[in-house]
């Protein structure tokens, strides 16, 4: 089997079950940041075995009993025998970042975990912090290099993100327009690109002329995946975090089972 980090899973409770056969502890996506705050759950309960709890933002501002929540997501860990809570929160926003700090000393107490966003490390200086695989120009080497020196080997986790963007030159804002796997599929066979790949990334990526403009096609495949949690393995980070949906086509590849 590749050397890996240790994996954590985001799964839907329905696809729950085809995590047994693989060395994935789960983050139970069925958890949602409800009005009060409340914890919402969407699933019926479940065990996990040491997993976490997957809990996305709301609709709605946050304000209001912090204490009520976290009191809610310990009980719920305990109940589950999750190790802790992931808080998938998006964009910035004030409320989410008092709450985040409140979940991580109400955790902290019991001796859970919390895996929080890179935005949002500053909020809970003990959680776990998950560095995006994502990158469009730079260096993923160094990038990791530069979150293990920030925030240790212990806290440091991979977010282990497939990527497709398509990026119409010059892109200023580092910003491309994502693409389905079938999308790119189709993109790929019309153009016939030949693709490359980028060792500083760990990314393939190819260019294709439409009118006056050119563009710029940066993905990953499962291989890119690997290299990426070979990479995080080799420099000492410890966990990484991917999402079933995009790896489970190279799940069986991975561990020896395809």
């Amino acid at each position: 089997m590749i050397p890996f980090p240790a994996l954590l899973c985001a799964v839907a409770p329905e696809s729950l079950g085809r995590l047994r056969p693989y060395p994935l502890t789960p983050a139970l996506l069925a958890y949602q940041l409800g009005p009060g705050p409340r914890l919402l759950r969407a699933a019926p309960p479940t065990p996990l075995g040491g997993g976490l709890l997957a809990v996305r933002e709301g609709e709605e501002p946050v304000s209001g009993d912090f204490a009520f929540f976290c009191r809610q997501a310990v009980r719920e860990c305990q109940a589950r025998g999750a190790r802790g809570v992931f808080v998938n929160w998006g964009q910035f926003q004030r409320g989410l970042w008092q709450l985040t700090h409140a979940l991580g000393e109400s955790l902290a107490r019991v001796g859970l975990s919390l895996y929080v966003p890179e935005r949002y490390a500053g909020a809970a200086p003990g959680a776990k912090v998950l560095l995006s695989s994502a990158l469009s120009g730079g260096s993923l080497e160094l990038r990791l290099r530069e979150g293990l020196e920030r925030y240790g080997p212990e806290r440091t986790v991979l977010a282990l993100e497939r990527m497709a963007e398509d990026f119409d030159l010059p892109s200023p804002s580092g910003c491309g327009t994502p693409l389905s796997p079938e999308a790119l599929d189709r993109l790929r066979r019309r153009t016939g690109a030949s693709v490359f790949w980028s060792g500083e990334l760990c990314a393939r990526y190819f260019t294709y002329a439409e009118g006056q403009r050119v563009h710029f096609v940066l993905f990953d495949d499962g291989a890119c995946l690997r290299q990426k949690l070979e990479l995080a393995h080799r420099l000492g980070i410890q966990q990484a975090m991917c999402a079933w949906d995009e790896i489970a086509a190279c799940a069986p590849v991975w561990f020896g089972q395809g």
